[in-house]
């Protein structure tokens, strides 16, 4: 079954170059509507981005390894979340944990810990950040409705200099869009174990005010998640969960609101891996908005001020009580941006946190005291084009901690473009990840208590890209070398048990990925990664498989589009020390399928204005396990996903 897919998908593949020659037949008139729609599918081979400097630059000039998906590709591949659609990226492995799930998104191997501590991710260029944990990012990934972005940008790669603390390995920027015309969609979705979704989506403009907006419900019984645990008892739960959730996006002149807002409640095992714990299920209310302002103080200069919000409260179980921990965080940034010669840019920028928890509600354990922190830095880049093919980048950030120590990281690059359509990329960077109050503040007696002497883990990252970008085409070579050092670890030494800075990973590996656009509706796109580390003797090595592709194809026609996608992972790594309890995790083959159809053709409605859509997850039925790897493989993995599920839902536009 699975072999006559994946040949399935080639054939497609196969036709789609074939289609491609036959538009080249089509009548003068058809041609020249085609080249219209094609000069759009184009410039989406050509977008500006902002993730990477804080400013528009086009994507082949922007110092770091950058991948761009626009809405278009979100559409037609139908993400439900965004989970889903960083597992279709390049280089990225998405998994979960029994106590975080779908909480973590590996950019290029680097997974030390079921917290997603390496990733920092952005609403339009304002990060998603809560003190506390420091890495409970599957809110977001579970439940930001995509309905209203524009594109997601990503980084592989550091980006401390600007953006600070988590921006290791990856940097993902949630960029939202106003439509030209006032428009309003509404959606619904139900499928397998129970699932369903509505979502409401409005923007458009009213005078002077710009605005996109969107609610969403989610909802769904759950697989049966079965697993024997870490003390060999045997059971099963659903694998529920429910959230509602709504962003919204703002502009009126030169001043910007952004808010994204989530309840959240999900199956997890728990603190530990024990079916014994009194309580599995995960709550999480979350709350991030921004204000923005720039201000023109020179036909060459501005200034830019932002005031980020971020509210997180949830509550779990550990081994005895349930827990709350709370945490409310205000970063105010003023950062300046100049030309001041043509062909230079420089950013300079300050920020100051604030960083405070408070007492949970309904009497939960407070395991992490009240504190009150105070980070800041101080960060500066510049970037200048010597003549049309080459541009130097140089930065620097200075950081203060919560626990007051100061370092600086930096960041320099080349860009080589001597040939049309052909460049290099060759950069260095620097980041780093400060501890946050769970691992210096926690007191968790007698299990765990935090360590206030831990200084940053701190990542030294090399790029080598070549890349070509064409009309139709676009590929890159990507060659990458990560020296990570001091990772925060735990210490089982002392009792009770607390954290340390470990010691050194190196990670190494090559990217490709490619995207062809083979006429006005169709398209393919793929990506391999293949990575390898080595690390100090008192550091797991990571369980990401060394090897990955993925490939899909999408087909958009007057009445629908259609597209398929497939990932591989190789089988992963597993512990010398696994308690072998549970179904060994093996090589893994996904393949979904998605199909929007609008019925206007059969219908007496507009064109345009209705989807119906079917859609098909894991449709060759893979049971998906995962290796256990914060407790050292005991017990030896865990359920991370059902097997075929189905979707069906309705879309309408106004």
């Amino acid at each position: 079954m699975e072999e006559r897919l994946i040949i399935f998908i080639f054939v497609i593949f196969s036709l789609a170059g074939m289609a491609s020659n036959n538009v080249l037949a089509e009548t003068k008139e058809t041609l020249q509507v085609d080249e219209l729609f094609e000069m759009n599918l184009e410039d989406l081979m050509n977008v500006d981005i902002s993730v990477a400097s804080k400013k528009a630059e086009p994507q082949y000039e922007a110092p770091g390894v950058v991948v761009v998906v626009p809405k278009e590709e979100i559409e037609i591949y139908g993400d439900r979340n965004l989970h889903q659609l960083l597992q279709r990226q390049p280089s990225i492995y998405t998994r979960g944990s029994y106590m975080y799930p779908n909480n973590l998104a590996s950019f290029r191997g680097d997974m030390p810990t079921h917290l997603d501590l390496h990733n920092l991710i952005l609403f339009n260029g304002r990060p998603i950040r809560e003190s506390g944990f420091g890495g409970l990012n599957f809110p977001v990934y579970m439940a930001f409705p995509l309905s209203g972005l524009n594109s997601v940008e990503m980084i592989r790669g550091p980006g401390s200099v600007l953006y600070g603390t988590n921006a290791f390995t990856g940097v993902i920027n949630l960029k939202t869009r106003i439509p030209v015309h006032n428009e309003l969609t509404i959606s619904g979705m139900g499928g397998s174990y129970g699932y369903y979704e509505s979502n409401v989506t409005a923007g458009g403009r009213l005078g002077k005010l710009g605005y996109i907006t969107s609610v969403q419900s989610e909802a769904q019984q759950g697989y049966s998640y079965r697993m024997t645990d870490g003390l060999g008892v045997f059971r099963s739960e659903n694998d529920d969960n429910r959230s509602f959730s709504g962003m919204m996006h703002l502009e009126y002149g030169r001043f910007t609101f952004d808010t994204f807002a989530v309840d959240l409640d999900t199956f997890h095992l728990g603190a530990l891996p024990w079916w014994s714990l009194p309580y599995h299920q995960f709550g999480i209310r979350k709350i991030f908005a921004n204000a923005g302002y720039r201000l023109p103080l020179h036909e060459r200069a501005s200034l830019e001020f932002n005031l980020t919000y971020n509210l997180h409260e949830n509550q779990f179980a550990n081994v005895t009580r349930t827990v709350g921990l709370n945490s409310s965080d205000l970063l105010s940034e003023v950062t300046l941006f100049a030309d001041p010669i043509d062909n230079l840019n420089i950013t300079i920028g300050y920020l100051q946190e604030y960083r405070n928890n408070y007492e949970p509600d309904n009497g939960y354990y407070q395991s992490i005291p009240t504190y009150h922190h105070r980070p800041q830095s101080v960060y500066a880049q510049a970037d200048y084009k010597i003549n049309k093919s080459v541009k130097v980048i140089a930065g620097t950030q200075w950081n203060e901690t919560s626990q007051g120590y100061e370092d600086i990281v930096s960041r320099y690059g080349f860009i080589f473009s001597p040939f049309k359509n052909w460049g290099l990329k060759l950069l260095r960077g620097e980041a780093f990840r400060a501890p946050f109050a769970l691992e210096t503040d926690l007191y968790d007696i007698p299990i765990l208590v935090g360590n206030t002497k831990l200084t940053p883990e701190t990542i030294t990252t090399y790029d080598t890209q070549i890349f070509y970008n064409g009309r139709k085409i676009s590929a890159a070579l990507t060659y990458f070398k990560n020296k990570i050092e001091d990772l925060v670890i735990r210490d089982a030494s002392v009792s009770p048990a607390s954290f340390m800075n470990g010691g050194v990973q190196r990670f190494e590996g090559l990217e490709f990925e490619a995207k062809h656009i083979l006429s006005s509706h169709w398209h393919i796109l793929g990506s391999a990664m293949y990575q390898n580390n080595k690390q100090s003797s008192d550091l797991n090595y990571s369980t990401v498989p060394d090897y990955m592709f993925k490939m899909g194809t999408g087909y958009k026609w007057d009445y629908g589009n259609a597209s398929i996608f497939y990932s591989y992972y190789a089988k992963p790594p597993r512990f010398d020390t696994e308690v072998v309890v549970n179904p060994e995790p093996e090589a893994l083959g996904l393949l979904s399928l998605n199909i929007e159809i609008d019925p206007a053709n059969w219908m007496e409605i507009p064109k345009g204005r209705a989807n119906i859509i079917f859609r098909v997850e894991n449709l060759l039925d893979k049971d998906i396990y995962v290796p256990e790897f914060n407790r050292g493989g005991n017990p030896n993995s865990l359920p991370d996903g059902p097997g075929a599920t189905f979707y069906t839902g309705f879309m309408i536009k106004y």
